[in-house]
């Protein structure tokens, strides 16, 4: 039998339009205690009506992706695909709901987030190795590798800002 190695049950994610945070101190304050407190809703989010400040990216998503299974999540823009590729690889939390997974869990949100454009392509293959979670020692045992794949051998040493965009795609991917 397969086992589950990401859950997700009931996420929705409500966005405040032009806001960092909930607007307050004392709101983020009492949103944190009440977090911390193991009380289930925050005061602050209400579910039944929307105020006209916020924003439903997300609505009460469920699945389940067992091992070995692969997954793709397809949309049109504005849908909640990155939003919820964020809430999976932990960059963001869910309003409601939880995400639970086994493993490592890493999404390819943008090809080349994180590459700077000064650094060489060598450079950004252990930038963008950490960033995913990798330890420096398995950054170098796979490094012949990921240039190989890239077929960038010549450049590797070159600053990614003199790539081609195709160039640029094939170290990043």
């Amino acid at each position: 039998m397969s086992k589950i190695v990401i859950e997700a049950a009931g996420v929705s994610k409500i966005y405040r339009l032009g806001a960092i945070g909930t607007g307050s101190f004392r709101q983020d304050l009492k949103r944190w205690m009440n977090k911390t407190m193991g009380q289930k809703k925050s005061a602050f989010f209400q579910e039944n009506r929307l105020a006209a400040d916020h924003f439903l990216a997300l609505k009460d998503i469920s699945f389940q992706v067992m091992q070995g299974e692969t997954w793709g999540i397809v949309g049109p823009n504005g849908a909640g695909k990155s939003t919820l590729l964020k809430i999976i690889s932990r960059i963001i939390q869910p309003t409601a709901g939880y995400v639970r997974g086994r493993g490592t869990i890493g999404s390819l949100l943008e090809v080349g987030t994180g590459f700077h454009q000064e650094l060489s392509g060598r450079e950004n293959i252990y930038i963008s190795g950490y960033l995913l979670g990798m330890k420096k020692e398995q950054v170098r045992r796979q490094f012949d590798e990921i240039v190989a794949f890239s077929g960038l051998e010549k450049f590797i040493d070159t600053p990614v800002k003199r790539y081609s965009s195709g160039m640029y795609v094939r170290l990043a991917f």
